[in-house]
């Protein structure tokens, strides 16, 4: 792919500087018609779906109440502030496709402007969405049955959802279809893709008919019309480790990047009809609460971030990822490892911190020493647990079984006195624990504590400095299975 444009505007480059502000007028130019060219399209769209009439919508557009607002000098205009963005983007099939409003792209990105810089965490379709009682539906289904409730405000409900599933604020919403995409990308000139795997998708669908045909790609370089774009962040069935939804995740965060970088170079914003060719595209195609102004603000903030500065990371359901599969009622969805959803709440709330920094620091920081007692019911998970902590750098003096099996929460009982604080700390974030400091009693010449349901535990050790029973909380650590009436 080619770097970042560089532009020279010193004071002796008098022609760079000239050929700058011709290009600048000409994108506000082109910005202008190409918005005035789409209220029309906009308005007709609010009044078929609010059953009012066109000129009442027109008045009533993000975009032009902002203008009116703006001209009128009162508040309410948009303004950038340097805290992070959170955008949730959505991909439907749209017009002519079967599941028109299912989303078979779903990524959150967030933006620092501070530090210009962005990550984007793909979240593959299959996740289950708890609906409540025990109930789940897969995720992608999620922006189908609220544009049904909510008609013309799918993709804003659908941000609120997600939004409180992951306990963060979206702040904007940009929900596209297959044909926008395509054709959004033909106005652009076309994309170049650094394709990081030859494979072949010998199942790739010609149309909701039923009709198949096969594609492939080669390893390398490659320069993408839309039609082509679509075919490779839609492949399903691909060879080499490209036939699952995270091989296709990865894939779409790759084209959104070189989208971005096409979108913002010097070339495209030079054309002031190639600006209006994509506003008009995404008229047709789009349903999203960013207003023109948030665009005109947005964009060239995103035209600094380099790409060194862009995090990328897909949700997946390998050894070391963060869900688990499941057959509920004949259909397959993942859960989070974690049933109480805190390490995916976790990597949404921290987009800037890596999957290595992460588990950098649950790493043991100092010596500990634990006695691991398993009381759930499934047999030799206390040496999966150890095995898991002594990885991470923790010293297990024995393992066994607790007196009772059916600990519901994960117990931890700190026998320092206090003096291990940061690695009970870290502890109980990895196992979803609760900490005792209850202090050990002699009985028949053992040392003894009382756990979750008064039950004698007995230490193996007298050098054991935490003691950690083991509950159902704590199940996310290794997932020997997955109970699916359980409720987030």
């Amino acid at each position: 792919m080619k770097g970042p444009i560089s532009v020279d505007l010193l004071p002796y480059s008098s022609e760079k500087v000239a050929r700058r502000k011709t290009a600048i007028i000409a994108v506000f130019f082109a910005l202008i018609v190409g918005l005035l060219a789409t209220v029309g399209a906009a308005a007709s769209y609010r009044a078929s779906a609010k059953g009012t009439n066109v000129l009442a919508e027109v008045v009533n557009l993000p975009g032009i109440a902002e203008i009116t607002r703006f001209a009128m000098g009162s508040p309410g205009t948009t303004k950038v502030s340097g805290e992070p963005v959170n955008f949730l983007f959505l991909g439907v099939g749209g017009a002519g496709h079967d599941g028109p409003q299912l989303t078979d792209t779903i990524i959150l990105a967030t933006f620092d402007p501070k530090q210009n810089r962005l990550a984007m965490l793909s979240i593959p379709r299959d996740l289950a969405y708890p609906l409540g009682n025990g109930r789940f539906e897969k995720i992608n289904s999620l922006n189908a049955w609220l544009e049904s409730s909510n008609p013309g405000q799918g993709a804003e409900k659908t941000g609120e959802a997600v939004g409180e599933l992951l306990n963060i604020h979206i702040d904007h919403v940009v929900r596209v279809d297959f044909n926008g995409f395509a054709k959004f990308i033909d106005a652009l000139g076309g994309v170049d893709i650094t394709v990081e795997k030859t494979f072949t998708d010998n199942s790739f669908p010609v149309d909701e008919n039923g009709g198949w045909r096969t594609i492939s790609f080669q390893k390398g370089e490659a320069h993408m019309d839309g039609a082509r774009a679509l075919e490779f962040v839609r492949s399903r069935h691909g060879n080499n480790g490209e036939g699952s939804d995270f091989a296709r995740s990865r894939r779409q965060q790759l084209v959104i990047q070189a989208v971005r970088e096409k979108l913002f170079s010097l070339g495209t914003l030079a054309n002031p009809k190639k600006i209006g060719d994509m506003l008009n595209i995404l008229s047709g195609h789009i349903q999203t609460d960013l207003s023109s102004w948030d665009m005109i603000s947005y964009a060239p903030l995103a035209s600094q971030i380099d790409r060194d500065k862009i995090e990328m990371r897909v949700l997946t359901d390998a050894p070391d990822g963060e869900l688990v599969p499941a057959n509920v009622g004949g259909a397959y969805m993942l859960f989070p490892r974690k049933p109480d959803w805190s390490e995916i709440r976790s990597i949404a709330n921290n987009p800037f911190l890596t999957k290595e920094e992460a588990a950098k620091q649950l790493m043991a920081q100092t010596q500990a020493t634990l006695e691991i007692k398993n009381g759930t019911t499934y047999e030799g998970y206390a040496y999966q647990v150890s095995q898991k902590l002594k990885k991470q750098g923790y010293q297990v003096s024995s393992i066994g079984n607790a007196s009772h099996r059916g600990y519901e929460r994960t117990i931890l009982f700190d026998l320092t006195g206090g003096k291990k604080t940061t690695e009970l700390v870290r502890l109980k974030k990895i196992l979803d624990a609760d900490v005792s400091a209850a202090t050990p009693t002699e009985t028949k010449g053992h040392p003894v504590v009382y756990g979750q349901y008064m039950t004698a535990e007995t230490l193996d050790s007298t050098s054991t400095e935490i003691l950690v029973v083991l509950g159902d909380s704590s199940l996310g650590l290794i997932n020997p299975s997955y109970d699916t009436s359980q409720n987030p």
